[in-house]
């Protein structure tokens, strides 16, 4: 009993540090942040705990199965004149269990620190469109969106894919201009739900452009610590945004998609996102 009551006190702990979740449609401008972050000995960013798309899902699914396997047994005794309190966890529970679920994977990241970080990053860029459910489960996080212009990211993410595919990829996509078309409806999508959640929250969440990444990052990376409440000093942010540099580089060429976006891929882009590129001031 000891050892559960420590190690309830120690959830807690790990979740009454600051907890940022950072998420992007643009994966490689999060790795950026997170290795700037990490590298910082008062902030733990150590990767992708996926949550939403697969923890959150999974253990909802399995209370869902128990829920009605104990449906049946109380019917069961219901119907032979037995006593039948079916058993089961209803939404606050759910809740309660994956929010427990989220305390000891962090309470774990942060077990083999020999100072404590004061914050705890976690990295999933798929989480950027289940802010909502995220902020259910853990309320008193916050949240670094990074975005790139749409149409760079497809490209790379169309060369990206084409080079690990051995022929399913081109197979789904086959040129790039579907590509483009599907992608560009993610890309929107995403973005719609960080800046709704901005919305709701702009006191919690923080937007990261990754062509000033490039330009600034220096300025962008005293911003995100700022954000996340860990002062820092020149020497400390010249050395975290050196190792970002070097771990996750970000080798972007604003406005690439010039060069392969003929005029049916931009077509199919702007039908999708063609409001939301104006609304972030890429150029057409």
């Amino acid at each position: 009993m000891s050892d559960f009551r420590e190690a309830q006190a120690e959830l807690a702990d790990s979740l009454d540090r600051g907890v940022v979740f950072l998420v992007g449609a643009t994966r490689w401008g999060t790795a950026w942040v997170q290795q700037c972050l990490d590298t910082h000995p008062y902030v733990c960013a150590r990767g992708e705990a996926h949550l939403s798309d697969i923890l959150f899902p999974a253990v909802g699914a399995a209370l869902g199965d128990y829920n009605k396997q104990c449906e049946k047994i109380a019917n069961r005794l219901s119907a032979a004149g037995l006593p039948a309190n079916a058993a089961g966890f209803d939404y606050t529970d759910i809740d309660h269990l994956l929010r427990t679920a989220v305390g000891l994977m962090f309470r774990r990241w942060v077990a083999g620190e020999e100072t404590p970080p004061d914050v705890i990053v976690e990295k999933t860029p798929e989480h950027v469109t289940a802010l909502d459910i995220l902020n259910r489960v853990v309320p008193e996080a916050r949240v670094i969106h990074v975005y790139r212009d749409g149409r760079d990211e497809a490209l790379a993410a169309w060369e990206f894919n084409m080079g690990l595919s051995r022929g399913e990829f081109p197979r789904t996509y086959p040129t790039f201009s579907d590509f483009a078309e599907v992608f560009a409806g993610n890309w929107n999508r995403a973005i719609d739900a960080a800046r709704r959640f901005h919305r709701v929250r702009p006191d919690a969440c923080l937007e990261v452009r990754a062509e000033d990444i490039v330009d600034t990052p220096m300025t962008v990376a005293a911003q995100v610590f700022e954000f996340i409440g860990v002062g820092i000093d020149e020497d400390w942010l010249k050395a975290c945004t050196d190792t970002a540099w070097d771990v996750a580089p970000l080798d972007l060429e604003p406005e690439s998609w010039r060069r392969s976006f003929d005029d049916i891929a931009s077509g199919h882009f702007n039908r999708q996102a063609g409001e939301l590129l104006k609304l972030l001031g890429y150029r057409g």
